[in-house]
């Protein structure tokens, strides 16, 4: 009986979660070359710049949350992208939709170099698509360019220093 319980709920799991992802990645490129207003934040949770105007700046935006394991084993290579573009014009944005004291734990474990921020209101988050109709895998990455369009998804095992490279070069 467990068996066939199992079965029936994954008959049903499976395509809507596969038809969520559908939908994401559609809405997802739909917005690819489209310009986006200047970002804002509720919360600078750490590393905060002085100038918080990202507008002419180009913008890696790494979305994650404290539970989310791939999330967390992300940050030495976002770090280590951090490293070495830090003379270029661009900024890393480590952002979740968790308040300040759900992420304290996890920032004094966790070393990162970017400026993470949160999006509580996750007003961000449904602007880029990074949640859409409820579905919000993570950890995703989006790579806005210096005059606010959107040029790139992705994850952080795909973001490369040649992709950030192109990026930057403005072949994205």
């Amino acid at each position: 009986m467990k068996v066939a319980m199992l079965f029936l709920l994954l008959l049903f799991a499976v395509p809507k979660s596969l038809v969520a992802q559908s939908d994401l990645l559609k809405a997802q490129h739909d917005l690819i070359g489209t310009r986006v207003d200047a970002l804002s934040f509720t919360d600078f949770l750490q590393n905060e710049p002085t100038n918080k105007d990202f507008t002419p700046k180009f913008k890696v935006l790494e979305f994650w949350a404290t539970w989310c394991k791939p999330c967390l084993k992300a940050v030495p290579h976002l770090n280590s992208l951090q490293r070495k573009f830090r003379d270029q014009n661009i900024i890393f944005l480590s952002v979740t939709y968790q308040n300040p004291e759900e992420t304290e734990k996890v920032l004094e474990k966790i070393r990162f170099e970017t400026v993470v921020v949160s999006d509580r209101t996750k007003a961000v988050h449904k602007k880029l698509k990074v949640e859409h109709n409820g579905y919000m895998p993570l950890p995703r990455t989006v790579l806005i360019d210096n005059e606010n369009r959107i040029v790139w998804y992705g994850s952080p095992k795909e973001l490369t220093e040649e992709v950030l490279r192109r990026f930057i070069g403005g072949k994205l």
